[in-house]
């Protein structure tokens, strides 16, 4: 079962890294932009509305662009716009670059009630860096499932990176695209981590997923991570890269 489980993961890496996420031939206009996006009670909140120029925006896996969702467990998402619109937001659960139908979640946002709908991270759901789309269209048009990569007249689309966690199945535990080290684990005192690719930062969080140590790197390859001051019991360590985050299960002793 093991196996099976490793090689189905090992397809779906191999799946993912074949695909591009539809990023042209959008559409969009000025109205109904983006104000606010946030997911309660993680990192993602996002304030950015200054008048569009542009109508798709990607945004960095770090700070307020970015969330950790542990699988199985339900979540508010809050969203304000320019003026009222509907709108549509899909997570790639299966790691593949295509947003699905059975992805997708709908919200109505009116200019004068609390623009909030909530979701679940499917139990199922392997620990990695997956992509989440939001997209806006005028109220009174419509978004459905399949409208990922639909060209529209209005609106705004946009692309962030969240870190699905979750204890019980990793597609990162061995990288594949990176030379990425970590050792003692288990740990007693400091954990030494090295990578081919430079690390912007790193947060520790207990197995519930609650973050207890945040810190920003300058590009750093090799880093230590002092896990003294935790006592024994199960961690997760999630590195920040400037395009990627990667999640470590470390044991302290």
């Amino acid at each position: 079962m093991k196996l099976s489980l490793t090689f189905s993961l090992l397809l779906v890496s191999l799946f993912h890294q074949a695909q591009s996420i539809c990023t042209s031939n959008l559409g969009g206009d000025i109205d109904p932009a983006f104000i606010t996006f946030k997911i309660e009670s993680t990192s993602l909140d996002h304030n950015t509305f200054s008048g569009l120029t542009a109508f798709y925006h990607e945004y960095p896996p770090t700070g307020n662009t970015t969330a950790q969702l542990i699988a199985g467990q339900s979540y508010n998402l809050y969203t304000s716009t320019s003026s009222e619109a509907i709108i549509g937001v899909w997570l790639d659960y299966n790691y593949n670059n295509v947003f699905e139908p059975n992805e997708f979640t709908v919200l109505v946002n009116s200019m004068n009630t609390q623009n909030t709908t909530s979701f679940a991270i499917p139990a199922t759901v392997p620990s990695g860096s997956i992509k989440m789309r939001i997209r806006s269209r005028a109220y009174g048009s419509t978004i459905s499932a399949n409208n990922a990569c639909s060209s529209f007249g209005s609106g705004e689309t946009r692309d962030y990176t969240v870190e699905i966690i979750n204890n019980n199945l990793s597609i990162n535990e061995v990288s594949k695209d990176m030379d990425l080290k970590y050792y003692p684990n288990p740990v007693h005192s400091d954990l030494n981590v090295s990578s081919n690719k430079s690390i912007t930062g790193y947060k520790v969080y207990d197995i519930a997923g609650k973050l207890l140590f945040n810190k920003d790197l300058s590009e750093e390859k090799n880093i230590k991570l002092d896990f003294i001051q935790f006592p024994a019991g199960s961690y997760l360590v999630t590195l920040t890269f400037k395009d990627s985050l990667k999640t470590l299960k470390i044991l302290k002793k």
